[in-house]
C-alpha cells in the first residue's frame, strides 16, 4: 500500500487535530507560522478559508487519522438520490427506486434479529441438503431472502449491526449471510429495484454453494492454501453454477452473481478472467462485498481489518480489482465508520456507533461506554454527533479513530449482542474477564 506523508485537503474539510504543513499559496502575507501548525478549532478553519482553498496536511504529525480520499466520498448527495453511474462505455441508471428509512432502528432490530436467525439456519440447512445431493429448496430460500430485503429496505442499520456480531458457534456459512447484508445494503443505496435486490440477495447467499463439492481438508484448512489447493478451491464457482442451473425457476441474474463474484475489473479474477464491462453489475457488487467481509471478518480474527482500514484498502484497489465508481458508491453506502463500529472520539472517550445520520455519515449516533481515561462509564449514554458539535471545553467533537476488535479489553461481539439483548430484554457480558 502506498504511504502518503501529505494530503491535499479542502479547507472546509479540515478537522481539529490535523497538522497544516503547507498552504496553496506562500506563507508570506498570512498570519500562520511558516513551520506549520495544528488546527485548534473552527476559528483556525475560518481564518484559513480567508487565505486558501486547499492546504496540505501532514499525516504523521496530525493528532487524528487523515483519510481525505475517503472523507470526500463519505458525503451523500444533497437530494439523497443517486446519479447515473458511468460504467465505462455503458451508462447504467441505478436509481430504479428510491428508498427511505421507514422504521426507527430500535424497532427494526426486533424484526432483523428474527430474520437473521431464520436465514442463517435456512442457509446452513440448504447447504447440508445440497451436500447430500438433494435439490435446492428455492421457494424457502426466496422467502427468507425476501424478509431480509424488506428489513434492509426499511432501515439497513439494524441488519448492519447484526452483521458485525461474530459468535464462536456461528453457522458454517455465516460469511454468505454477512456478505448478503452488505450486498443488499449496497444495492439499496444504488437504488436497485426490489426485484433485483432479491436476485442479488439470493445470488450472494448461494455464492458458496459449490463448496459443498470440495474436499473438507481444503475447506477446513486454517493456513494459506497451496497453489494446487487454490486451483481446487476455484472450482467451487463452476460447481455452484452447475447446481443452480439444475434448479427450476432460478433467475439468470442469480446465476450471474454466483458465476462472477470472483471476477476482477482488471481481468485477474476467476474462473473466466473477465474484465470491465464483461462482468455484470450484480457480479461486481458481489465481488466488492465478498472482499469487504473477508478482510473485516476473516477466519483468523487477529487478521481482521477495521472498517476504515478495509475502506482504504478497497479504495487502493479502485480500477484494479474493482470498478472505481462502484467502490466510491460502496464507501458512501456503508460509510467509513459503519453501524456497530468501535470508535474513539477526539475527547478520548470510546463508544460504539448505533445508527447513521444519512446526511452526515461522519457524524453518527454513538453509545459511549468508556470515559476519556478508558474506564467503563457507570451509565452508558448515547450522543448524536450531528447535534453535539462541541465537547465541554468548547473543542470540536469528532471521531478520532476507528478501533480494532478487542481494544481496551472490550469484547465487541458480546457488546453488540448485549445492546440488542437490552432492547429485547436479554443480557450479555460486555467485557472479557
Amino acid at each position: 500500500m502506498v504511504e502518503y506523508t501529505q494530503e491535499k485537503i479542502p479547507v472546509q474539510d479540515l478537522l481539529e487535530g490535523m497538522f497544516v504543513a503547507k498552504l496553496d499559496r506562500p506563507w508570506v502575507g498570512t498570519p500562520f507560522p511558516i513551520q506549520g501548525f495544528h488546527v485548534q478549532g473552527e476559528d483556525d478553519i475560518k481564518k484559513l478559508g480567508l487565505y486558501c482553498k486547499h492546504v496540505y496536511v501532514d499525516v504523521a504529525k496530525s493528532r487524528i487519522p487523515v483519510y481525505p480520499r475517503l472523507r470526500s466520498l463519505d458525503t451523500p448527495r444533497q437530494d439523497g438520490r443517486q446519479d447515473t453511474l458511468s460504467l465505462g462505455k455503458v451508462r447504467l441508471a441505478v436509481n430504479e427506486e428510491v428508498y427511505e428509512k421507514k422504521r426507527p432502528f430500535k424497532q427494526e432490530i426486533h424484526t432483523a434479529g428474527k430474520v437473521h436467525r431464520d436465514i442463517s439456519r435456512a442457509v446452513d440447512q440448504l447447504m447440508d441438503k445440497v451436500s447430500m445431493g438433494k435439490p435446492i429448496a428455492l421457494k424457502a430460500a426466496r422467502k427468507v431472502a425476501d424478509r431480509m430485503v424488506d428489513s434492509i429496505a426499511r432501515n439497513p442499520d439494524a441488519f448492519i449491526w447484526i452483521a458485525r456480531i461474530r459468535d464462536k458457534d456461528e453457522y458454517s456459512y455465516s460469511h454468505c449471510v454477512r456478505a448478503t447484508i452488505w450486498a443488499v445494503t449496497f444495492g439499496r443505496h444504488l437504488g436497485l429495484s426490489r426485484e433485483r435486490l432479491e436476485h442479488l440477495a439470493l445470488g450472494v447467499l448461494f455464492s458458496e454453494v459449490g463448496k459443498t463439492r470440495l474436499p473438507d481438508k481444503i475447506l477446513q484448512k486454517k493456513g494459506r492454501l497451496t497453489a494446487e489447493e487454490f486451483e481446487v478451491m476455484k472450482k467451487h464457482v463452476n460447481y455452484g453454477v452447475a447446481i443452480l442451473r439444475d434448479t427450476k425457476g432460478m433467475h439468470p441474474e442469480v446465476l450471474d452473481v454466483v458465476a462472477n463474484h470472483h471476477e476482477r475489473h482488471n481481468g485477474s479474477g476467476y474462473p473466466r478472467g473477465l474484465k470491465g464491462n464483461q462482468i455484470p453489475l450484480l457480479g461486481k457488487i458481489a465481488g466488492i462485498v465478498d472482499f469487504y467481509d473477508a478482510v473485516t471478518c476473516p477466519r483468523q480474527e487477529e487478521m481482521a481489518l477495521s472498517p476504515s482500514e478495509a475502506m482504504i484498502k478497497l479504495h487502493d484497489l479502485r480500477d484494479r480489482d474493482f470498478q472505481a465508481e462502484l467502490v466510491d458508491e460502496f464507501i458512501q453506502a456503508i460509510g467509513i465508520y459503519p453501524t456497530g463500529s468501535l470508535i474513539e472520539l477526539s475527547t478520548g472517550e470510546v463508544g460504539v456507533i448505533t445508527e447513521q445520520n444519512a446526511g452526515r455519515r461522519l457524524r453518527p449516533r454513538v453509545l459511549l461506554i468508556l470515559d476519556r481515561h478508558k474506564q467503563p462509564l457507570r451509565k452508558m449514554r448515547e450522543i448524536d454527533l450531528q447535534k453535539v458539535l462541541k465537547d465541554k471545553e468548547g473543542h470540536t467533537l469528532n471521531i478520532a479513530a476507528c478501533l480494532p476488535e478487542g481494544s481496551y479489553g472490550i469484547d465487541l461481539s458480546a457488546f453488540r449482542k448485549n445492546f440488542i439483548g437490552r432492547l429485547l430484554g436479554v443480557g450479555n457480558p460486555l467485557f472479557r474477564h
